[in-house]
């Protein structure tokens, strides 16, 4: 980097993340598979919605948490939903997370002591820029990136995407990024602005610095000759973006199996890895400081479980729930795809609604369920989702019978939504966000997420 460059001149100085070519593993802003109909490509307002994933053994919205039935117990039934519960050890360990965290703050160099390890965060909600110069092709691609990221982070640190995209300077200067911003750019390295240039031909590359008004700031460019779509363009995009949440070194892939990885090509980034969701919400949970540069003590960490209580519910065309492990509340709801978008299903016409139920954690992990309704006509793919009747039980209890708890707030939300392809998502309503999508071939059920700063839930219901 250049002296100019005004990175270079502050606490944070110049950091420079290279990553290696990857070989292209498909995938694209579509439906994920051959059999299933193509989805819209995603808008920078849906960065903060819950990720919704095309796997082999179905749509999967939220994270990647759902149990198997047999490491639950039953704990009777909702309507016509089967309720299961119970506690499963599927997180990391403490030691492992001191220790990664450890050697990404030895890894930041330079430091203020250079014999004291540091950690940075940032204090707002980052907010990503993408640069006037990328393609359209390309917010897709970001849009999944950071979803996955935002499943692990908690909800006050929640990435946003901003529509309005970073106006390139001139050659001859240098950048001002407001504090809390990420600018990307993704377009051909030789497009670059001559300052920002690696000698080297790399697939992507990170700065972090502090911006004038003092807070932390980064930008990153991707090279789109090496890195040109789908899977491989996501898997360098993450790994850039964890540097700039405060992820420094690389790691070798016989320590953990990360994204930080310098050579991640043997896994696909369908999902964070759990070191790195671990991680990620530790570092934004326990070590967050209110200049977001400190040195780094691992007995932060505090009390820490790799046990998750999970809340499961379980009807002939949709399953869902959430887990609450360390204060972090992950939604998820599970489904056969359709075999056509909703707006080219021949059967349904006029409206069509689904009935079905919620379950899920307030944030203070207090188990929480109700009634959910759904509603779309067909003519303006348009419609609304009803979330009545919540009560809420004890801290990581079963939840009893309905009407048996407390009543949560004043009992219900409600959202007014939008169809695109064979997912919902909020446009108006209550505070939070609604990820949903349809199940079944012929969009027998639908299922989904909930989330806000005081609950989160996942939900179902058949036609």
């Amino acid at each position: 980097m250049r002296n100019k460059n005004r990175f270079a001149q502050k606490a944070f100085s110049a950091l420079l993340s290279l990553a290696l070519l990857l070989p292209g593993c498909g995938g694209g802003g579509g439906g994920g598979g051959s059999s299933l109909p193509r989805q819209p490509a995603l808008i920078p307002a849906q960065a903060v919605n819950a990720p919704v994933i095309y796997r082999r053994d179905g749509v999967q919205i939220g994270g990647d948490v759902r149990p198997s039935l047999s490491s639950l117990s039953p704990a009777g039934a909702h309507g016509e939903v089967a309720v299961s519960s119970g506690r499963v050890r599927d997180g990391e360990s403490a030691a492992r997370v001191k220790d990664l965290l450890g050697k990404h703050a030895v890894g930041r160099l330079p430091t203020l002591d250079p014999g004291t390890p540091y950690i940075s965060t940032f204090e707002l909600k980052p907010t990503i820029q993408i640069r006037e110069t990328t393609p359209d092709r390309y917010i897709d691609d970001v849009i999944r990136v950071v979803q996955l990221i935002n499943a692990a982070l908690p909800y006050d640190k929640r990435i946003s995407v901003s529509p309005v995209r970073a106006v390139r300077p001139a050659d001859h200067e240098t950048h001002y990024i407001p504090a809390g911003h990420i600018y990307v750019g993704l377009e051909r390295q030789s497009t670059w602005p001559p300052f920002e240039i690696p000698p080297e031909r790399v697939a992507g590359v990170e700065y972090s610095g502090a911006s004038e008004d003092g807070g932390p700031a980064s930008y990153i460019w991707i090279n789109t000759d090496l890195v040109v779509s789908g899977n491989q363009l996501r898997k360098v995009l993450a790994h850039e973006l964890f540097h700039a949440l405060g992820f420094y070194a690389h790691i070798e892939p016989h320590e953990y199996r990360t994204v930080m990885n310098t050579d991640y090509r043997n896994f696909p980034i369908t999902y964070l890895p759990q070191i790195d969701s671990d991680a990620l919400y530790a570092l934004y949970t326990r070590f967050t400081h209110e200049y977001g540069f400190r040195p780094f003590d691992p007995n932060d960490l505090g009390s820490w479980t790799d046990v998750s209580f999970h809340l499961r519910g379980d009807m002939d065309d949709a399953s869902f729930g959430a887990s609450s492990r360390n204060g972090l509340i992950q939604p998820w709801a599970h489904g056969q795809g359709p075999e056509t978008n909703l707006a080219d299903n021949q059967a349904l016409s006029g409206s069509a609604s689904w009935a079905g139920r919620l379950l899920g954690f307030t944030s203070n992990s207090e188990s929480l369920a109700g009634a959910a309704d759904l509603t779309i006509n067909l003519g303006t793919l348009s419609g609304r989702i009803d979330f009545t009747g919540l009560e809420h039980w004890g801290v990581n209890a079963t939840p009893g019978p309905v009407g048996s708890g407390r009543t949560w707030n004043n009992g219900d939300l409600r959202y007014s939504v939008v169809v695109r392809g064979n997912t919902f998502t909020q446009v108006g309503g209550d505070a939070g966000e609604v990820t949903g999508a349809f199940f079944g071939a012929r969009h027998e059920g639908m299922g989904g997420v909930v989330e806000r700063s005081d609950m989160s839930a996942g939900f179902g219901g058949t036609r």
